[in-house]
């Protein structure tokens, strides 16, 4: 089972990087596979498992996205940090913290969920995925960027 799982994180880390985007299908499969990979789930597990983390992601997505165009959009529309007046600023800055412990609660609100159908060890290993990933993710991004570059 591993060595398929690793066959496909390979599949998917060739092809996973033709398109741009989060949304990207390829780039979905391969962070699913490596996660799968990497968390070691059961079958049992894996049935409870994606559809909160799934939910979890979603939710995230969407605060990350209202952060974005409530505050930044705003920002950069009016011309910068510089060209607002303090007032504005503390105002973007109440939103920010806002949302921000918005995202914290989120993320508190989906460990305390995953304690249900995962250990305590397989969360760690989650975090610690979620960011082998992205890292990798980055590192192929790069990557692409610099073949280009030097065409």
């Amino acid at each position: 089972m591993k060595q398929l799982v690793t066959i496909l994180i390979f599949f998917f880390s060739l092809t996973a990087f033709t398109q741009r985007g989060r949304n990207n299908p390829r780039i979905k499969a391969f962070k699913i596979a490596f996660i799968t990979e990497n968390l070691d789930l059961s079958e049992k597990e894996s049935e409870k498992f994606w559809p909160l983390y799934n939910k979890h992601e979603k939710e995230k997505h969407r605060l990350f996205e209202q952060e974005r165009t409530q505050i930044r959009k705003k920002i950069m529309s009016s011309g910068g940090p510089e060209s607002i007046s303090e007032k504005e600023a503390e105002e973007y800055l109440n939103q920010l913290l806002e949302i921000r412990t918005l995202i914290h609660q989120e993320k508190a609100k989906f460990f305390n969920d995953l304690k249900a159908i995962l250990p305590a060890k397989k969360i760690i290993q989650l975090e610690i995925a979620e960011h082998k990933f992205n890292r990798r993710l980055v590192e192929k991004l790069k990557n692409r960027r610099q073949k280009r570059m030097n065409r």
